[in-house]
């Protein structure tokens, strides 16, 4: 080999040791894109996959999803939130007073649109429609927010399934408390987000004319380092649980997933409106992704049990193939077969996900 051949080769390795410099950066650094989206969608062991637990430990392959304990179980819940059964609901049940009752609903005066961010962000964002002060004037923080918006003509997600909450705060303090001091919070599951989004993506949601969305933070200025590190989560650690600030960016993603026109979310300026539309194709993609990230097989819930310490000659475990979407339901989904086979140490044989009885 020549001098010039080693001083070329090694140009060319310093470049490429540069580039993935670099392409790690802008992969999870700085701001979100239309391409990390697809990314984080596309990719079964990212942090989207992991947020779709009974509460807010993340969901890791085994566990059970928020949607398997519905009633009539995972199927009847995707096919309810196609359908938007649930979509008349009072989705401000988190206040208190007459709009707690199940059968309350918002007094909207005219069109309200779906409001979605990081709830600081919500609050301010409906406080200066209202020509209202940032500052926490009440003694209740949710009937506060709920009213807020309510008068802004602004559809907001204020639920509660746990018991009512205690006096909230003052806001200046709220907004540097680790999370894990919101009781509020208690019960709540990201299955009834997404039975929300995606009637809020329809404009199915009481008090919406048209299906218009508008951001208190434009998607393109959500900084990633709030979803892949956040400061503190609920209820536990970071490396176990997930933070309130990872459900906006998932609210975002299912918009990415569900959206034809998911590209203008990333083109969105403040002031605007987003109209999704809808595409039922593209849910039904996403509903299959995340119940092949969360369920459990026919053959799992039969009693099958991975073959033990099994894994392909590449080193992937059955949970690696669960997880990556290699296989789900008992078989390879459509364009994943060539990870079956003797090539790969014969999954099918060994992983009830793959196929095993």
């Amino acid at each position: 080999m020549s001098c010039g051949s080693a001083s070329a080769r090694a140009i060319f390795a310093v470049a490429a040791l540069a580039n993935l410099i670099e392409a790690a950066d802008t992969r999870f650094d700085g701001l979100l894109t239309a391409e990390y989206a697809e990314r984080e969608i596309s990719h079964h062991d990212s942090i989207f996959y992991e947020l779709w637990s009974n509460g807010w430990e993340r969901l890791r392959p085994g566990k059970e999803a928020c949607w398997d304990g519905q009633p009539g179980g995972a199927d009847a819940f995707f096919a309810s939130v196609r359908r938007g059964t649930t979509c008349s609901a009072n989705w401000f049940s988190a206040a208190k007073g007459d709009l707690a009752a199940a059968d309350a609903r918002a007094r909207f005066t005219g069109h309200a649109p779906a409001l979605l961010g990081f709830d600081p962000d919500i609050y301010d964002y409906c406080s200066d429609l209202n020509g209202q002060s940032h500052s926490f004037t009440g003694n209740d923080w949710q009937a506060e927010f709920s009213l807020r918006c309510i008068r802004a003509n602004r559809n907001v997600l204020r639920v509660q399934q746990g018991s009512s909450p205690p006096l909230a705060p003052p806001l200046c303090v709220w907004r540097r408390l680790p999370y894990l001091t919101l009781p509020y919070l208690l019960g709540w599951t990201m299955c009834k987000n997404l039975e929300w989004i995606l009637c809020a993506a329809r404009g199915w949601l009481p008090g919406m004319w048209r299906n218009e969305l508008e951001f208190a933070v434009i998607p393109s200025r959500m900084d990633l380092a709030k979803h892949r590190a956040p400061s503190s989560c609920i209820n536990g650690p970071c490396t176990s649980h997930f933070a309130v600030d990872n459900v906006y960016f998932a609210e975002v993603l299912v918009l990415s997933s569900v959206c034809a026109n998911a590209k203008e979310l990333y083109a969105y300026r403040q002031g605007g409106r987003f109209a999704c539309e809808f595409d039922e194709a593209r849910y039904r993609r996403l509903a299959l992704a995340l119940r092949s990230r969360g369920a459990q097989s026919p053959a799992l819930a039969a009693g099958c049990v991975n073959t033990p310490e099994w894994s392909s000659p590449t080193g992937l475990t059955c949970a690696d193939y669960a997880s990556r979407r290699y296989c789900s339901e008992a078989s390879a989904p459509a364009g994943q077969r060539w990870a079956l086979g003797e090539y790969h140490g014969w999954p099918e044989r060994n992983c009830c996900a793959c196929g095993k009885e």
